[in-house]
């Protein structure tokens, strides 16, 4: 992953804090396009793809895994939330549960924009891994699950194709720590067998294709 410079960090910080200050205006009755536009495009985008890569595209994703999301974030009745995020969580906790459907609607229905490896050196490796897995580490192919072109599979496996690779190795980096997911789910048994520079080159790989 690349590291991010002060100026880039000063506008991931004023994005989130944006999206933050935005809210609680969620759970107002607002209608999904007035949520979308002043809570998630700070971070998302007006349509669901986003400028800067620590933040995921959401144009195109499938609805059931969108949905599924927001409600980790937000957790149940005074639970908590099965994922985490300083910037998600407040802001899922605000969303009832026909705004987070039709949120999840919304977005799935945005036309994806196109994706752009960051360091094509790295593309051939990562279809490598992609397609064959690693025998040696008995890690799986990656095409199992998110399949030939990256659409996933609904509900459970996310579309994947032309996310950008800063974000998809972030979250594979996750799961390999533990900071995300945990006993049982499949991601957290795969991806640890991946290396830092596997997980490198399938970011670069999906994050180009279509």
């Amino acid at each position: 992953m690349h590291r991010l410079g002060t100026a880039a960090a000063g506008v991931l910080l004023l994005a989130a804090g944006a999206a933050s200050a935005q809210a609680p205006q969620a759970a107002r009755g607002l209608p999904v396009a007035k949520i979308a536009a002043q809570t998630c495009a700070a971070c998302h985008g007006p349509a669901g793809t986003s400028a800067g890569g620590q933040f995921p595209n959401l144009a195109g994703q499938n609805e059931a895994y969108l949905y599924k999301q927001l409600g980790q974030f937000k957790g149940g009745a005074g639970g908590k939330p099965l994922r985490s995020s300083e910037i998600m969580e407040p802001i899922a906790r605000q969303l009832d549960d026909k705004q987070m459907r039709a949120l999840a609607r919304f977005y799935s229905r945005q036309l994806p924009g196109p994706g752009k490896a960051t360091d094509p050196a790295l593309v051939e490796a990562g279809r490598s891994v992609y397609w064959k897995g690693n025998p040696a580490s008995g890690l799986p192919a990656c095409v199992s699950c998110h399949r030939p072109n990256g659409e996933g599979i609904v509900p459970d496996f996310p579309r994947i194709a032309g996310q950008h690779p800063e974000y998809v190795a972030q979250q594979l980096n996750a799961w390999r720590s533990g900071a995300r997911g945990g006993p049982g789910k499949l991601m957290s048994l795969l991806v640890p067998l991946m290396t830092q520079e596997e997980v490198s080159a399938v970011a670069q790989y999906v994050a180009q294709l279509k």
